[in-house]
């Protein structure tokens, strides 16, 4: 028969944690263990340095933490109340901690202001639910007697979105936020619940209309008009959008989410192109959407997006978005080891040449043009601001998909790189990554009034007569100078 321990935080005597003797004993149903013992070991859980939680966050750590109304939570740590049963197994036991469980969610989210999560376990069961409107739902799940310490601790990791400076690898990104994860599933379960109910909102209505609109016109029968994939474009753009904050140095988490999506802080700090308003900014505009961004860049801010070495916006599309979808649409992403070989064959000058990728996807080729040419820059002794003046003269993309043109621009600033972003010295920086069809522009003619100008067609089904928007080639010859009066209009 088992016996109890005599420590019940996961120390010997001596101090020392032993984190698989409190995983073997979480995960181990038999015995004389009560709940008070399980709770006692999913805090020890809790406090492993693989969570990184700092003193405060381990402050918050609360046994029985008092709700101020007669119930109690067995354990809550940041925004995640924690209940706790010596066995999930029967449905009886399971039905009634899921309705205790959501007492303590709305409570604390109603008191508190801040999204809260709740996570129900035995130990071995590990089950996440959020609240989306009147709706407490399953959100992710996790069986511990099936796996091991360190997948567990993964799991919970992003719910609790604790750990601090993640190597924004491939695999890190793959596995912390790739459609497997529960970073993932609470995030897409959350904004995916924003949308259905605000999904008749007007403005959310016209951007939803937009995005179907664009793609349509431009990827034809290709793309399937789904609200999953609008939705999951929305988690993708928002996402690059945060990060390209955090590699400029900034603490996003000071920044109101209106003008994180905004792009506010790079158009004071002079640097263009990169994050601008678009269809994918609806969930500022729905109830319970600021606190999506806010939980997102949380979440996001715990890798290190400084010090990447290739286009990591690509894994993490390709972990969201499913091989079928991407194969419909005809998006294939090259490997960066190829990417990287190419540039070197193709620009053996970086210094006097001009690139352009013309369907630059997620930015691999850009990445490594900019990397090669920044270091050519370099050891011609350049100085910073002629370095970047000319990088964005020598380096150019297109793509005519939205989602891929957002991550392209964070790829290009990622391959800038922090320390040239934030040099005093550095000037205006325009990332030279645009929305368009390289191929052909539709509509085009050359008569004795359109001469020496770009004519685009506004259809708009409300006016007698088409409108027609007119750009001297002369103002065309300076992709600066469009791009700031593109941003004014």
């Amino acid at each position: 028969m088992q016996t109890r321990p005599a420590y019940q935080d996961g120390k010997q005597p001596g101090g020392l944690i032993l984190p698989q003797q409190i995983f073997n004993r979480l995960i181990n149903r038999g015995g004389t263990r009560t709940e008070a013992d399980i709770q006692a070991d999913v805090r020890a859980l809790l406090l492993l340095p693989q969570l990184q939680l700092d003193d405060d966050d381990i402050r918050v750590v609360n046994l029985e933490a008092q709700l101020g109304d007669g119930r109690r939570i067995d354990v809550e740590i940041g925004s995640a109340a924690i209940e706790i049963k010596k066995d999930l197994r029967p449905r009886r036991v399971k039905a009634e901690a899921l309705i205790q469980l959501r007492g303590y969610v709305e409570q604390r989210t109603r008191t508190t202001g801040t999204r809260y999560v709740g996570i129900l376990t035995d130990g071995v069961e590990w089950h996440c639910h959020d609240l989306a409107g009147d709706d407490f739902r399953w959100v992710s799940s996790f069986d511990a007697h099936s796996s091991d310490l360190a997948h567990l601790v993964v799991w919970l990791e992003g719910v609790l979105a604790t750990a601090h400076g993640i190597p924004a690898t491939s695999a890190e990104i793959s596995t912390r936020l790739g459609a497997g994860s529960s970073a993932h599933a609470l995030d897409r379960a959350t904004i995916a619940a924003l949308y259905e109910l605000n999904r008749e909102l007007p403005t959310v209505r016209m951007k939803r209309g937009l995005w179907s609109k664009l793609l349509t016109s431009t990827l034809g029968n290709q793309f399937e008009d789904t609200d999953e994939l609008f939705v999951e474009h929305t988690l993708l753009v928002n996402s690059a959008e945060i990060i390209a904050h955090s590699v400029l140095g900034l603490d996003v988490a000071t920044i109101a989410p209106q003008d994180v999506l905004a792009g506010t802080a790079f158009t004071r700090s002079s640097i263009y192109g990169v994050v601008e308003q678009d269809f994918f900014d609806w969930p500022l505009e729905v109830e319970g959407g600021p606190e999506f961004v806010r939980a997102l860049t949380r979440r996001l801010a715990r890798f290190e997006w400084t010090s990447v070495e290739q286009d990591v916006l690509k894994t993490l599309y390709e972990s969201v978005i499913t091989p079928e979808t991407r194969k419909r649409l005809g998006e294939y992403y090259t490997p960066d080891w190829l990417a990287q070989l190419v540039v070197e064959e193709a620009i053996p000058n970086p210094l006097a040449t001009r690139a352009l990728d013309p369907a630059c996807g997620s930015g691999t080729f850009l990445f490594h043009a900019v990397r090669r040419y920044i270091r050519a820059a370099r050891d011609a002794g350049q100085s910073v601001p002629a370095i970047l003046a000319g990088v964005s003269s020598a380096v150019y993309g297109m793509d005519l998909h939205p989602v891929a043109v957002t991550l392209a621009r964070v790829t290009y600033l990622l391959a800038i790189g922090p320390e040239l972003l934030r040099h005093p010295e550095r000037g205006p920086i325009f990332i030279p990554v645009y929305l368009g069809d390289s191929i052909q522009w539709d509509g085009q003619s050359t008569n004795l009034w359109n001469a020496g100008d770009l004519v685009v067609q506004v259809e708009d089904a409300a006016e007698l007569f088409r409108t027609e928007l007119r750009f001297p080639d002369r103002l065309l010859a300076d992709a600066r100078m469009f791009d700031r009066l593109v941003e004014e209009l």
